[in-house]
């Protein structure tokens, strides 16, 4: 049984961690998060077209000295990967990549199953530091130092929202 209350323990550890810029691509398992981060005056969150567009945005939000997240849905990795390689890892840009893991367990898409089960591969090819936490406990546990990391290695990292935490998407 999922918590429903994964996506404001998600929010909060971004707010409390200081990351006020948020980027995304619609998907149905961020929109939940977003919802919360929407709400608070003192965030502010930007729809963009693509996945590499986000990148861009967040980059230079931290040029800017703003902290940002990317929210997407796990087959927008694939479209960020050289942006990410290129810009984020290559001139130690630091942004949270917040991830629905779609093509793992329970999958209804078949389309889904190829770049969901190598979203993981992917982020440890660019060094990116990488949870799947499985239940809000894992979340809260792991949360906030891997957010923390991101900002003291300059690079990167990302949580990947598992269908075990998010209820998933059904078909």
């Amino acid at each position: 049984m999922t918590d429903p209350g994964w996506a404001k323990h998600l929010a909060d550890i971004l707010r409390r961690n200081g990351i006020r810029m948020f980027a995304t691509v619609p998907d149905y398992i961020v929109s939940h998060v977003l919802e919360h981060l929407a709400a608070d005056a003192e965030c502010r969150v930007v729809t963009v077209t693509r996945e590499e567009e986000g990148v861009g945005l967040l980059s230079g939000a931290w040029l800017g000295g703003r902290r940002g997240a990317l929210l997407m849905q796990n087959s927008g990795l694939g479209n960020s990967v050289n942006a990410l390689a290129s810009l984020n890892v290559a001139s130690q840009i630091p942004i949270v990549l917040v991830l629905s893991h779609r093509g793992d367990l329970g999958e209804f898409n078949p389309a889904q199953v190829p770049m969901g089960q190598a979203a993981g591969p992917i982020l440890d090819a660019l060094g990116i530091r990488w949870i799947k936490p499985s239940s809000v406990a894992e979340l809260e546990a792991q949360g906030d130092g891997l957010v923390k990391l991101a900002y003291t290695r300059r690079l990167p990292v990302a949580v990947l929202l598992p269908p075990e935490l998010t209820g998933g998407k059904q078909g």
